[in-house]
């Protein structure tokens, strides 16, 4: 079983990640924790007891929103049957708070959630999406606000090639139980030497059971890399387009030289998984 950690904020902004995980839900068995992140400021006015009784009453209103959302969000989804549970988290940050139960609870295998996209300014220093690409100890769906629910049939993973052995067996383990093909893409440059199409489907159907199919493609250096992949997306039309991105950066390389599928999150079309590479993950 699978267990998908699915953020909300409680507005309706959020849905598309519940919406998401409950999908795939119907097809793997999975766990879902729908979790909200409360902050409560602490008022210098105010006693530790006058806080506290606050805190309390705070938390028990949380916990109902958190229901309702949860309950008719089902209603909507004519949804009945998930394995799920309900937690309220407590912190400023939510990225921070994620990372850190995840870190505690490592036997979460995704944290699901909507994204809005990003204006220039929160681009350069990160939404909580953005924040959580980069930073979280586990694997990160990335759901666009458009998203509409539908089976999870058509994988498209995008790939520089590099440690793709360790990247396959993470791919082929969520294409087998969902059934879904696998499109595996590789942008080139022009004039580089482009590997063996079929040779590499080959050996890949030889060693996994997976329908997948490769395809090398030359990018416009015209557009970017991040509009090379957008537009090879929108060819495919996969259901989950699935990336593994370097976290180990720093901050000067985040603010001028985003990572292609933090990037890629910003501008999201379709639903994005985004592995960190092995070894890099802080």
């Amino acid at each position: 079983m699978i267990r998908i950690l699915v953020p909300t904020d409680l507005s309706s902004a959020s849905r598309p990640g519940l919406r998401f995980a409950i999908q795939w839900s119907k097809q793997q068995e999975a766990k879902i924790t729908f979790v909200h992140v409360l902050h409560i400021p602490h008022p210098t006015a105010w006693s530790d007891k006058q806080f506290q009784a606050f805190a309390a009453a705070e938390k028990i209103r949380c916990r109902k929103e958190l229901d309702k959302f949860v309950s008719d969000t089902f209603k909507k989804l004519d949804t009945v049957d998930v394995s799920h549970s309900r937690l309220i988290l407590e912190g400023a940050s939510p990225d921070i708070v994620l990372c850190d139960y995840c870190r505690q609870h490592p036997e979460t295998d995704f944290i699901c959630m909507g994204t809005r996209g990003a204006g220039k300014l929160k681009k350069i220093w990160g939404t909580h999406t953005g924040n959580l690409i980069t930073h979280s100890p586990v694997p990160v769906i990335a759901v666009p606000k458009n998203y509409r629910t539908r089976p999870v049939t058509r994988l498209l993973y995008a790939t520089d090639l590099s440690g793709y052995k360790g990247e396959w067996k993470k791919v082929a383990a969520i294409a087998t139980p969902l059934k879904a093909t696998v499109n595996v893409l590789h942008l080139t440059l022009p004039g580089e030497v482009k590997l063996d199409r079929e040779l590499m489907e080959e050996v890949f159907k030889r060693d996994y059971s997976c329908d997948l199919k490769f395809n090398f493609k030359t990018a416009d250096p015209g557009q970017t890399l991040v509009g090379n992949l957008q537009h090879e997306i929108a060819n495919f039309r996969p259901s989950l387009v699935i990336m593994f991105t370097d976290r180990d950066r720093t901050l000067f390389q985040r603010i001028f030289f985003a990572s292609r599928s933090e990037s890629l999150a910003f501008d999201l079309k379709t639903p994005l998984l985004v592995f960190g590479k092995e070894g890099r993950v802080r």
